[in-house]
């Protein structure tokens, strides 16, 4: 091949030196053209690809492995410009990427290859933003920003997405559950013991709801309520140790938080009772004295039948299956069981543990409701699913009850494993965040005290009632404070939708025009988006203009803070007789109702957003039947932590007790501005999900204090 020839352009004009590679292809051009908004073809996304080559005979080897290489291409090129021709009749902006990001190739190399591709020509582009698996949260509304669109599509060679961070367009598309379906497909890693109302469409979805609904009522959020302040009480006693006024130095507040949380669903919902962990000593029990709770191996003290023989304890197979679940997904379980290594393992022994309790617990509960043993406690989950299954209506004589379709016993212990995960996820990283970002916003967190100062008055804990209580809670400050972290951290950064290969193109109206999605397009609505969009939310100038909380999304205003007098439409010292009729009206929902889920996303009393704009628990047909759980165990337990002490960020890294009682309070600002910006930076660099949000690296050390002794606030 002439090398002359393979440098110059179409026209004939010397080309311009490559970025990468030797065929003269300009790459940097190449990356502006995969964002389209008018005609393209293949040719125009890459026009300096040499289609015609000059082949001469000494040619004829190098020649032939071109011809290997468009072979092995070709087919991902003609699926990608029918994936590109297919986003471009819809009519809106459309970004190209090369490649899906949830290619397993893709996942499997990109921590290795992403340091470098960072430092790459494309790392400013969009569609290499779009690469990441976690894209949603590292560009929270950057991407429709930078498009001046809140709807988009992606095209790759797997598939096409349909973006959108417009409160019209999810409320269209939450609303028609059977055009916009789940792809049931995208979510195998929670059919690990069984299907279950989550993963399922249709038909069996509607049965599988109409199952699990009856124990999300009233009657068991008081459950909830009485459980989660027992064992939020027990946390902090656990915190503070021996101490009095501050607690020494608590590293594990995400741990703490997710047991906490799977201790009150499996009590509430599974009749499994969990006391906090405890070491002896040779003065008898006692809390751990570091401040923080770890493992041990009497950790899980339960008035529960489980089998002696487990390698695991109850808490750690649900807290190491979920830590390693991704192997579970990416690798078959016979492979996972022979593999040499300690993650590996690890994973498939969790992976069977804890499918070891979730058979005692079926089994068990099987036998009590067939001997009539079985007592009502709490809400009951597994004895609901068992009750309209087959195994519980064997014995029984109702013939009508007979004929109703069953659940397997699969399908029961895959809901039951799917409503402990969710169940004790969603709220456990609530409570972490909130906890966090309230260490950053002392201001905020005085207000809250004062909230519940108002709320409680003198009454001790034990006089803390649901019925009186919750609503107060959910309408005032407490409640401004859990819509904002929900706001801010969603427990998931993006919703999947779908329009299937077999429908028609389904029509959306954006901005008063009717647009058409084709089939087979997955939808994705972006709630980490949504939830910053300034069209659609209350918002002030940024706290600091020069060190904006995100470095490219909305700089311009405070929509990346947390700021919870944003949710706040009176003044809240107008105190507990304020609660809305109208939000005891929504929140109370009867046993007549069964199929219901309870509750709303956020309280009559605070700012409501468009419909659309705010979706922390999905909208629609689809919202999350525990809702209602989740908030009023997120609400309890904050509640218990605020209303008797203040949790400060620890600053032990740059400076001890002893230096800082000596030092001006100028001095002791220098180092809590340190620790804040570590806590950050872990904020917005360190998030991830493969179930929910969490912080997946590093962790936020803070200190609880006695009310009135704090060290810090600014």
């Amino acid at each position: 091949m002439d090398d002359g020839n393979r440098s110059k352009t179409d026209d004939g004009s010397k080309g311009k030196k490559a970025t990468k590679g030797d065929d003269g292809v300009d790459f940097r051009l190449a990356s502006e053209a995969l964002i389209h908004r008018g005609t393209s073809t293949v040719s125009e996304v890459l026009p300096n690809v040499p289609w015609s080559m000059d082949l001469g005979a000494p040619d004829m080897i190098s020649t032939y492995h071109r011809l290997m290489q468009v072979w092995r291409v070709w087919p991902a090129c003609w699926c990608l410009y029918r994936n590109i021709t297919a986003a471009k009749s819809v009519g809106i902006p459309y970004i190209v990427v090369p490649w899906d990001n949830l290619n397993l190739l893709w996942l499997i190399a990109r921590p290795f290859l992403l340091p470098y591709l960072k430092r790459s020509p494309f790392a400013d582009t969009l569609w290499f933003a779009l690469l990441s698996v976690d894209w949603p949260w590292q560009q929270q509304y950057t991407i429709f920003q930078r498009l001046a669109c809140d709807n988009c599509m992606s095209v790759s060679p797997a598939r096409n997405y349909f973006l959108t961070a417009d409160a019209a367009v999810i409320d269209q598309i939450t609303r028609r559950r059977n055009d916009f379906p789940k792809p049931i497909e995208v979510y195998g890693s929670l059919d690990l013991y069984g299907k279950n109302v989550v993963t399922t469409e249709g038909n069996l979805w509607k049965h599988h709801r109409k199952t699990v609904s009856p124990p999300f009522n009233e009657k068991n959020n008081r459950m909830v309520w009485s459980e989660t302040i027992r064992q939020a009480q027990s946390m902090v006693k656990g915190w503070m140790g021996d101490q009095t006024q501050s607690s020494p130095t608590v590293s594990t507040l995400a741990e703490d938080c997710m047991r906490l949380s799977l201790h009150v669903i499996s009590h509430a919902g599974f009749g499994v009772h969990l006391n906090w962990p405890t070491v002896k000593n040779s003065e008898g029990e006692q809390k751990l004295a570091n401040g923080h709770l770890a493992a041990t191996d009497e950790e899980d003290h339960q008035e529960y039948r489980f089998a002696p023989d487990h390698n695991m304890s109850y808490t750690d197979a649900l807290t190491s299956l979920l830590k390693n679940v991704l192997w579970m997904l990416i690798l078959p379980r016979s492979l996972l069981k022979v593999l040499p290594f300690r993650k590996t393992k690890r994973a498939y022994e969790s992976y069977v543990e804890w499918g070891k309790y979730l058979r005692e617990l079926f089994i068990n509960k099987r036998d009590d409701i067939a001997t009539g043993d079985a007592k009502q406690d709490g809400m009951d989950l597994m004895g609901f699913l068992l009750k309209g299954s087959s195994t519980a209506r064997g014995s029984s004589s109702d013939k009508q009850a007979q004929s109703k379709p069953a659940l397997s016993d699969t399908e029961i212990m895959g809901n039951a494993f799917v409503f402990l995960l969710a169940g004790h996820e969603t709220a456990a990283n609530s409570i972490h965040f909130s906890c966090i970002y309230l260490a950053l916003q002392p201001a905020c967190q005085r207000r809250l005290q004062a909230s519940l100062d108002r709320a409680f008055g003198s009454r001790p804990v034990s006089d803390w009632d649901y019925d009186r209580d919750f609503n107060t809670l959910f309408s005032g400050m407490a409640g401004a404070v859990l819509a904002e972290e929900l706001r801010l951290v969603p427990p998931v950064s993006g919703i999947p939708k779908c329009v299937r290969s077999d429908s028609s193109p389904q029509p959306l109206v954006i901005d008063g025009k009717k647009f058409y999605i084709p089939p087979a397009t997955y939808v994705t609505l972006v709630s980490t988006a949504v939830h910053r969009n300034p069209k659609l939310w209350p918002t002030g100038p940024p706290s600091d203009v020069k060190k904006p909380v995100h470095p490219t999304s909305n700089t311009d205003n405070d929509l990346e803070e947390f700021k919870p007098e944003r949710w706040l439409l009176r003044d809240d010292s107008k105190g507990p007789g304020a609660t809305s009729e109208a939000d005891a009206h929504t929140t109370e929902h009867t046993e007549d109702a069964p199929n219901t889920a309870t509750g709303t996303n956020v309280s009559h009393a605070l700012f409501r957003p468009p419909r659309g704009a705010y979706i922390p628990f999905s909208e629609g047909y689809r919202a999350c039947l525990g809702r209602r759980f989740a908030q009023v165990e997120i609400l309890a337990a904050l509640a218990v932590i605020f209303k008797y002490y203040s949790v400060e960020l620890d600053v032990s890294e740059y400076s001890t007790d002893e230096e800082l009682e000596g030092i001006s309070a100028a001095g002791k600002k220098d180092f809590w501005d340190k620790a804040a910006g570590d806590a950050r930076t872990l904020l917005r660099d360190k998030m991830g999900m493969v179930f929910t949000m969490q912080l997946r690296e590093g962790k936020v050390p803070v200190r609880f204090v006695e009310r009135g002794k704090e060290r810090f606030d600014y």
